[in-house]
């Protein structure tokens, strides 16, 4: 009776094991590029990647002289796959209340399939986004 326990045990445990190691969340895709507004790289900001009900959290990645990259943040990589980006831009002259510096254009929102792996995309802020800009405080307020 004490073999047959000891090797239900020792089967319950495996299968715990298994289930508990397999995961079928994807790997996170990493997303370097560009971010320009009226021909010139926006000098800091931010972009987030909001992925479908489900898939994950939202991922932010921060714009410094024109550049992000998704490796390189606090929580690296963002969730492949149909993604809805968010961008924001400022001058990145820092004073009171303005983390960033001031608002240089209205975010701007678009969809994007994030491809798996490394990949680079480039933002195109268009021009139209720096028209009535409604300023608001950046996050690190």
């Amino acid at each position: 009776m004490m073999r047959v326990i000891r090797r239900l045990c020792g089967v319950t445990a495996v299968f715990v094991l298994a289930v508990g190691c397999s995961s079928n969340k994807p790997e996170l895709a990493q997303l370097s590029g560009k971010v320009t507004f009226k021909g010139a790289p926006v000098p800091a900001g931010w972009i987030s990647f909001t992925p479908g009900p489900g898939v994950g959290s939202v991922r932010v990645c921060q714009i410094k002289d024109g550049v992000y990259d998704s490796s390189k943040e606090g929580e690296p990589g963002i969730h492949p796959g149909r993604n809805t980006i968010r961008i924001g831009g400022f001058d990145g002259k820092k004073i009171p209340l303005w983390g960033q510096g001031k608002q240089i254009f209205n975010p701007t929102e678009e969809e994007f399939d994030v491809p798996g792996g490394t990949t680079t995309k480039d933002f195109v802020i268009p021009d139209s986004a720096g028209k009535n800009v409604k300023i608001q405080p950046t996050a690190d307020t």
